[in-house]
């Protein structure tokens, strides 16, 4: 007979989850899904837009010459892919985070999960297709901050993928963090932008510094940031069964 060693004892198999989840009430979660979506409605509701005037066309409409860049009617494929892609994925993505409507219906986690995933690479892919055609010429450190986000968001969710088709759930759901937190770096430099412009952008000799570097590096620093963010939340999300555990040890 084998004694189980610390490692296996720490981490949960797929029965063990199960049985928590039967034996705990489900967090709705909601806060962070909210969050999602608010972060989610920054790209999603112009692209929506977008799509929608490039289908209907309608030159006259003022929204449609603010929107609708005179490039995109040059290639309308690769937007409209990129888009459409992506207001799938930030539709059906904040549900994949609440354990409540993931415990009530499983079916409807499966699909929405199997939408995100194909969303996801289809964004990724049409991404860097539109930058080639839109700016064949900008091949500079914005591209390569496309490139290593394209790659590191096809390479996340394929973890996370493997990881649920080999039923471990709790690497699914980390490596589904860490996914999501890569596909929002595209917007979190617009909060930094912000900042940044409102206090030493106020100083003459910055705006151009400030311009260029979010232009070149913005997505690049919206990565590592979020990946920063995504981690300490999983070290944070490890670290509670632990503490509620010892306390239960010390109380008996």
């Amino acid at each position: 007979m084998t004694t189980p060693s610390v490692k296996d004892a720490a981490a949960p198999t797929t029965i063990d989850l199960a049985s928590r989840a039967a034996s705990e009430p489900a967090k709705s979660q909601w806060p962070l899904v909210l969050t999602l979506w608010l972060l989610s409605a920054i790209p999603g509701i112009p692209a929506a837009l977008i799509i929608g005037l490039l289908l209907l066309q309608p030159t006259e409409s003022m929204l449609f010459v603010k929107l609708v860049n005179p490039l995109y009617l040059s290639s309308p494929w690769a937007v409209l892919l990129h888009g459409g892609s992506g207001v799938v994925f930030f539709l059906t993505m904040p549900w994949q985070f609440s354990p409540k409507l993931r415990l009530r219906y499983p079916v409807w986690h499966r699909l929405s999960g199997r939408l995100v995933l194909f969303s996801a690479y289809l964004m990724a892919i049409s991404g860097v297709w539109m930058h080639l055609y839109l700016t064949p010429d900008e091949l500079g450190v914005r591209f390569i901050g496309l490139l290593v986000i394209t790659l590191a968001m096809v390479g996340a969710f394929s973890m996370a993928l493997m990881a649920i088709l080999k039923r471990r759930i709790e690497q699914h759901q980390r490596w589904m963090y860490r996914s999501v937190a890569i596909t929002l770096a595209v917007v979190t430099p617009n909060f930094i932008e912000v900042a940044a412009f409102l206090t030493v952008g106020q100083f003459n000799y910055f705006k151009p510094l400030l311009a260029t570097f979010f232009h070149d590096y913005g997505r690049l620093l919206g990565l590592v940031l979020n990946l920063l963010i995504a981690n300490y939340l999983l070290r944070g999300q490890r670290a509670a069964p632990a503490r509620k555990s010892g306390g239960a040890a010390i109380a008996q």
